[in-house]
C-alpha cells in the first residue's frame, strides 16, 4: 500500500481537507472556528449518498490484507496481532456496510428519511444534528475512534477526533486516504472528508471545546470522564462512556451439560480473548451459579484454560508493563492456591471467594461459584455503574435477566458472540445514533 501517507506524512493532523504538521494554539483556534463554519452546509447532504461512500470504503477494507499488513507494520504498539487487527477492521466494515447502516438507522429512528426530511402527519419529526461534535477517543481498541467519527458524519455532524496517545493518528488518516478516494471515484469530492477532521494534540483542549463545541463525546476512563464531566459546559451536550466491564453467567445444570463440550469452550474463550479483553464487552469473571461439585468447576477452568491457550487467533506482543501485571496476577492466584482460596489454571483462576473480578486483561479470567442469583445480585451490586455486558446461559434465563439489569446490566447475549456488535441493538441500554442528534418536533406548523 502506498498512498500519500506511506511515509512521513502520516504523522500530521488532517483537518476538513487540509493536511498540517504540529498545530499550536492559533491553528487549534482557526480549526474550531472552520469546523463550527460547516455545520449549515452539511446537513444539506442528503444520506444516501454519505451511506453509499461509507459503504464504498468498508467494501474496499474488508479482507484486505494488503492494507490490513500495513496498518500492523505501523500500529505494534497496540498489542493486536495482525489476525486480531484484521478482524476489528472487518467489523467495522461489516458495520458500515450499506445494508447494516440502513437497518441501524431505522430500528433507531423509525424511519431512515428522518435524517434527511420531516415525518409525520399532525406531529412531524425530524432528526437534527447536534452540530460540532469533537470525540475524545480511546486507545484500547483502535478501529473505536472511525466507528464514532463514522456515528457523527450519519447524524451529520460536523466531526473532530482527537486522537488518543497510544493509536496516534496513523489509523484515522490511512482511513482518510480510502475515504477520498472512494469520494473522487464516486464523483462527490468532499462531501464527507471535507468536513472532518483528525487531530493530535497533547495540551488541554476543554477552552476551545466550551466555546466552539455543540457537544463531546468522550470515551475514556474514569479520569478523563470525571474531567469533563466537572469542566464542560453544561449547558452544552456531553455524551460520556466511561470505563465498562462484562460476565458470563452460567447456571450449574448448563455447567453439568456443557462440561466436555469442545464448542462450548471455544465459544466461551472468545469472550474472554476477543480484543484482548480490552473492550468493555471483554469478559473479565464467569459465574457459576448454583451448587456444584468442586471437581466439577475445577475441570470447569481446566477446560477453559486449554480452550483460551488454542485461541485461534494469535495474542500480540505484550508491552514490558503489560507482560509484567499478568505475570503478578498469575503469582497472586498461585499464592492464594496455596492458602487454598482458589486453584489456578493457566491464565483461568478458581477463585473460592464471591465478588466481582477485574483482572489484568491479555486473556486471564476468573471463575467463581455463587449458590443463588441473589448471592450473584450481591456480588455485583456495588459494581453497578461499571457493568456492561452478560453472555449467558441458564435454564432461567428471563429471571436472570430481570434481576441482572436491575443492578446496571442493559445487554445480554449468547455465549461467544459477546465482543461483536448487534446492528439494531443499543449500547449501554441507549441507541448512539440517537444521542449524537436532537429530535426536533413540529405540530400543525
Amino acid at each position: 500500500m502506498r498512498g500519500i501517507f506511506m511515509d512521513q506524512n502520516y504523522k500530521k493532523n488532517y483537518c476538513f481537507g487540509l493536511f498540517l504538521d504540529e498545530i499550536d494554539k492559533v491553528e487549534l483556534r482557526e480549526i474550531f472556528i472552520l469546523a463550527k463554519a460547516k455545520k449549515k452546509e452539511f446537513i444539506k447532504n442528503k444520506l444516501d449518498d454519505l451511506l453509499k461512500v461509507i459503504d464504498e470504503v468498508s467494501r474496499l477494507w474488508m479482507n484486505d490484507d494488503q492494507k490490513i499488513d500495513f496498518v500492523f507494520d505501523n500500529l505494534k504498539n497496540i498489542g493486536f496481532s495482525k489476525g486480531m487487527i484484521k478482524l476489528a477492521i472487518n467489523e467495522l466494515c461489516r458495520i458500515f456496510s450499506y445494508d447494516n447502516m440502513v437497518r441501524r438507522i431505522n430500528k433507531e429512528f423509525g424511519d431512515i428519511r428522518m435524517l434527511d426530511q420531516w415525518i409525520g402527519q399532525d406531529i412531524k419529526l425530524r432528526a437534527y444534528p447536534i452540530g460540532l461534535l469533537t470525540h475524545i477517543t480511546p486507545g484500547n481498541v483502535f478501529v473505536s475512534s472511525i466507528d464514532s467519527l463514522l456515528c457523527g458524519v450519519l447524524t451529520k455532524n460536523i466531526n473532530i477526533i482527537k486522537t488518543s496517545s497510544k493509536v496516534g493518528n496513523f489509523w484515522g488518516l490511512i482511513w482518510v486516504e480510502t475515504l477520498k478516494e472512494v469520494e473522487k471515484k464516486l464523483g462527490m469530492e468532499g462531501i464527507i472528508s471535507d468536513n472532518i477532521a483528525i487531530i493530535s494534540y497533547k495540551d488541554d483542549i476543554i477552552d476551545f471545546l466550551n466555546q466552539y463545541n455543540d457537544g463531546v463525546v468522550v470515551w475514556g476512563n474514569y479520569d478523563t470522564i470525571k474531567f469533563f464531566s466537572s469542566n464542560f459546559d453544561p449547558k452544552k451536550k456531553l455524551i460520556l462512556y466511561g470505563p465498562k466491564y462484562s460476565i458470563c453467567v452460567l447456571d450449574s445444570q448448563t455447567v453439568e451439560e456443557v462440561i466436555d463440550d469442545q464448542n462450548f469452550f471455544k465459544a466461551l474463550s472468545w469472550d474472554v480473548c476477543l480484543w484482548e479483553q480490552r473492550a468493555c464487552s471483554s469478559v473479565q469473571t464467569v459465574f457459576i451459579v448454583g451448587e456444584i461439585q468442586k471437581s466439577l468447576l475445577e475441570k470447569f477452568a481446566e477446560n477453559l484454560s486449554v480452550a483460551i491457550r488454542n485461541f485461534e487467533i494469535e495474542q500480540g506482543e505484550l508491552s514490558f508493563d503489560e507482560y509484567t501485571e499478568l505475570f503478578k496476577f498469575e503469582e497472586i492466584s498461585m499464592a492464594n492456591e496455596a492458602l487454598n482460596e482458589g486453584k489456578y489454571f493457566e491464565r483461568v483462576f478458581l477463585d473460592y471467594s464471591p465478588g466481582f473480578f477485574i483482572g489484568p486483561l491479555n486473556r486471564f479470567v476468573c471463575v467463581k461459584n455463587v449458590y443463588t442469583l441473589e448471592m450473584l445480585k450481591e456480588s455485583l451490586k456495588d459494581y453497578s455503574e461499571i457493568l456492561q455486558s452478560c453472555s449467558i446461559r441458564t435454564k432461567n434465563t428471563d429471571e436472570f435477566i430481570d434481576v441482572l439489569s436491575s443492578i446496571g446490566i442493559y445487554r445480554f447475549v449468547e455465549i461467544g458472540s459477546i465482543g461483536f456488535s448487534e446492528i439494531e441493538a443499543p449500547h449501554e441500554g441507549e441507541f448512539i445514533l440517537r444521542k449524537f442528534s436532537k429530535l426536533i418536533s413540529r405540530y400543525k406548523v
